[in-house]
């Protein structure tokens, strides 16, 4: 019986992967192609976000770390930065949920998926100013540009939006968010 249990868990993982892989693609063929500011909707950091607060913590560093390696061969960053940003994002979102956010509500989720968008936005700015300081990069013009800077607010609006739309989805199809009422007489 053990072997069928591992080859079920494999195929479940396998899944996982192929669902993750054809997130990234969907992301990076698709979004990627929408005209400006559509463009910058960024439905696998939406997705990481929703993963970290209403299922678990370890599930979300396994999906950050693939996800990131995975859009990291795309990405003009340095190899490697996205994953690294994902799996911050992860972790401070966890410790924020865990120590001052009390359930998973919708107005837990926005205001963590608002946070998560600012560590990712701010992160991935950081890096590409280090990359710039030792050289990585000739010009910061691109990430500084003023329609960077609005689309980066589009961005965080279409996140935050879609996690409500993802969340009311989850709600209505799931019992795992149903509140629970004692009826006491």
């Amino acid at each position: 019986m053990k072997k069928f249990e591992r080859v079920g868990d494999f195929l479940k993982i396998l899944g996982k992967a192929a669902a993750t892989v054809f997130l990234v693609l969907f992301q990076i063929s698709f979004i990627a192609a929408l005209p400006w500011p559509g463009n910058y909707f960024n439905l696998v950091l939406v997705i990481l976000i929703f993963i970290t607060v209403i299922f678990n913590f370890h599930q979300a560093l396994w999906f950050g770390l693939f996800s990131g390696f995975l859009i990291d061969m795309f990405s003009l960053s340095g190899f490697g930065t996205i994953a690294a940003i994902s799996i911050l994002v992860v972790i401070i979102l966890n410790f924020l949920f865990k120590n001052f956010f009390t359930n998973r509500s919708l107005y837990s989720l926005m205001i963590l998926g608002l946070i998560g968008n600012v560590i990712y936005i701010l992160s991935l700015l950081l890096f590409n100013f280090s990359f710039f300081i030792f050289g990585g990069t000739d010009s910061l013009l691109k990430f500084f540009s003023r329609a960077n800077i609005l689309g980066l607010l589009w961005q965080i609006m279409f996140s935050v939006l879609f996690l409500m739309v993802m969340f009311l989805a989850f709600n209505f199809l799931s019992k795992k968010l149903k509140s629970v009422f004692l009826d006491v007489k």
